[in-house]
């Protein structure tokens, strides 16, 4: 370790030292609150940034009372991999997590890694999580599964299933119904649940099937999502009035993702546009929860920390935010155009808010630390007195010094992955601060307004940025003498000591396998489309797996006289095959077959080998009654029927049989 690094540790464990002693004093343990926005830019904070100023009071507010950074990154440029890096403490290269969870992806973040919630449970710690999650949602990846008491919250990210309305994003994306607007832009197959969990499942085996089973509502109504996620907040806070446990809130927000939303009430409250409304219902959020600290007496006992998963969502157009002064470009003037925020190795990608506030802990300030959301997990481990595994390494520091003693030291080195652009290698550290310079080795791939993606190039010797005097990274520097020929050499060695650690330690690995099988319903196999499901059984231990539900009755031929609407066009959960055995990805197909819904369900109506069906995009997708599990297929040679009660939606482009995942 270097001299500075170790006169880093020798501050932190004074001051640790001293903060447990008052611990101990007063047996009162701090409380842990992580507000984390998704796709939030450097610019989209009032405080940061010219752009937002009038648009976040509360966290404007929070900035003033604590300590707002300057350098402060994610562990990536991209959702789940950035999620997962706060979490662990670990990049994903140690982590696994290098490319984001799909819909029906069969695992998540690996159980071999141990969450903040899951270190601080056996402390004594209640736990809870609201918003976005997008770590995994089968049994075992589940939030209650990861050490988590309660959720409420989404699965993944807000334009990864579709709605019953039409929210704002670009291009434009339709609801559920192809009756109410056309169909869905992408063709995804099921709405997007809404889940509320109560049962803390961890340590439980996987079959406990009923801890992930609580979707309250499919699709999610993002109308009204806003005031659930403000109550929601606002209890589990005030309960600290009834349990004397220290607490855990993790906030993961879907503000401001795209397909952007608000209820009601706040519809133009910004008067800037979709965007900034959005980004004012988050703002209003946080200062309900703030509120809340107040009101139950915990805000001077709660280490509050302020950020976001990722930059601006460029491809966005209007719908995005503001990279502030990190505009990356290099990529727009030199690499061909395309993107320099989110998926990128940019400033702008990784570089985002980062806030601190402990009333009467934390003396308000602007840092330029170099600090990470990976330090959260070391941080907050040593604050709550939690001793950290010893059989891996953490890429987060503890940064209690920088928190309480006003220190600027933490990172002199931090490793940036590729996070998803086209033509790199999802994980890869082929981004390297160290000190004041940025070296990056891999560059375009990612689209801007307009789907330019830029030329897609791998640099070697890499492109090098003294971010101090050009933070917008224009102007790369000539590398080949000295002094920038050292600075290289040095950022490669470096990085060649971290890929020795990662490969010569503890990793965990991720298996990205999928199947439509796995895919949330509310109550599968009969509907994914539910208002009140039933509720889960009120047991949360490991029982035999219940019988599968036998398949609906087939239509006697010719019985269908009603109009095709939900029931008819029905959606489920299962993976199906087709005669060949081969399952269906459940978005989209390359066949053309179908002229209307109608045909879909005049066919099953008449056909007695048919059970369920399912229209999407002009494909009448099928399910026999002879085998419950088995698969769909398309049916050709159909005459058209009379239309029944509605005209045949307006014929659409085709998506490609296997379209990206949403980022």
């Amino acid at each position: 370790a270097s001299a500075t690094n170790m006169a880093a540790n020798i501050i932190v464990a004074v001051v640790v030292s001293s903060f447990l002693l008052l611990v101990n004093a007063d047996d009162k343990k701090p409380n842990f609150l992580i507000l984390f926005g998704d796709d939030w830019g450097y610019g989209d904070l009032g405080a940061n940034w010219k752009d937002a100023e009038g648009m976040t009071p509360n966290l404007d507010k929070i900035a003033s009372e604590g300590i707002r950074f300057t350098d402060f990154h994610v562990g990536a440029s991209v959702c789940s991999v950035s999620r997962a890096a706060l979490l662990t403490g670990r990049l994903g290269v140690r982590n696994g997590v290098v490319h984001n969870f799909a819909v029906n992806s069969l695992y998540g973040l690996p159980r071999t890694e141990n969450t903040i919630a899951e270190l601080l449970k056996p402390a004594g710690y209640r736990t809870g999580v609201m918003g976005k999650w997008h770590l995994g949602t089968t049994p075992g990846y589940h939030p209650t599964f990861r050490g988590f008491d309660v959720y409420l919250g989404l699965p993944y990210s807000v334009d990864m299933g579709c709605t019953d309305k039409m929210y704002y994003d670009h291009p434009p994306r339709y609801p559920c119904n192809p009756k109410q607007g056309g169909m869905p832009n992408k063709d995804y197959k099921l709405p997007m649940p809404l889940y509320s969990s109560t049962t803390n499942c961890s340590g439980k085996g996987i079959a406990a099937e009923t801890c992930n089973g609580d979707i309250i509502q499919q699709p999610a109504n993002y109308s009204t999502l806003t005031d659930k996620y403000q109550a929601f907040a606002h209890e589990f806070i005030m309960n600290a009035t009834k349990d004397p446990r220290p607490f855990l809130f993790y906030v993961p927000f879907s503000h401001v993702h795209t397909p952007q939303y608000t209820t009601p009430a706040n519809y133009n409250m910004s008067g800037k546009g979709h965007f900034y409304d959005s980004l004012m219902e988050l703002d209003q959020t946080v200062g309900i929860i703030m509120s809340a600290l107040t009101e139950s007496g915990m805000d001077s006992n709660t280490l509050v920390f302020v950020t976001g998963d990722n930059g601006p969502w460029e491809v966005k157009c209007e719908l995005t935010g503001s990279n502030g002064p990190y505009q990356g470009l290099w990529q727009k003037n030199e690499g061909g155009g395309g993107s320099s925020a989110k998926t990128t190795l940019w400033e702008a990608g990784h570089r985002v808010v980062g806030l601190a506030r402990w009333t009467g802990m934390i003396t308000p300030r602007v840092s330029n630390a170099t600090v990470s959301s990976l330090d959260f997990l070391p941080t907050i481990a040593s604050l709550a007195g939690v001793s950290l595994p010893k059989d891996r390494v953490y890429d987060g520091l503890n940064i209690t010094n920088v928190l309480l003693e006003g220190s600027d030291e933490a990172h002199e080195t931090l490793f940036h992955p590729n996070s998803g652009a086209q033509g790199s290698i999802d994980g890869k550290l082929d981004g390297v601060r160290w000190k004041n310079y940025k070296a990056i080795y891999q560059t375009g791939g990612s689209p801007q307004c307009g789907g330019q993606v830029g030329n897609i190039t791998r640099h070697d010797p890499p492109l090098l940025f003294d971010l101090s005097k050009d933070p917008a990274e224009s102007n790369a520097l000539d590398t080949s003498t000295d002094p920038y020929k050292s600075v290289v050499a040095q950022i490669e060695q470096v990085l060649k000591d971290q890929m020795t650690s990662v490969n010569g330690t503890f990793q965990s690995v991720v298996n990205y396998s999928t199947n439509t099988m796995k895919e949330p319903c509310c109550d599968a196999p009969s509907s994914c489309h539910c208002t009140n499901p039933p509720p889960p059984p009120p047991s949360p231990a490991p029982s035999p797996a219940p019988p599968s539900p036998a398949p609906p009755s087939p239509s006697p031929p010719g019985s269908w006289d009603g109009p095709c609407n939900d029931t008819c066009c029905f959606v489920d959960n299962i993976g199906w095959k087709d005669a060949s055995g081969n399952e269906k990805s459940g978005h989209g197909a390359n066949s053309t077959w179908g002229s209307s819904a109608e045909d879909c369900c005049a066919f099953c109506a008449k056909d007695p080998d048919c059970a369920v069906i399912q229209y999407r995009s002009g494909i009448c997708w099928v399910k026999t009654a002879a085998d419950a599990a088995g698969g769909w297929f398309t049916r050709s040679g159909v005459t058209s029927c009379t239309p029944k009660g509605m005209k045949p939606p307006a014929p659409t482009p085709q998506p490609s049989p296997n379209p990206p995942f949403s980022i």
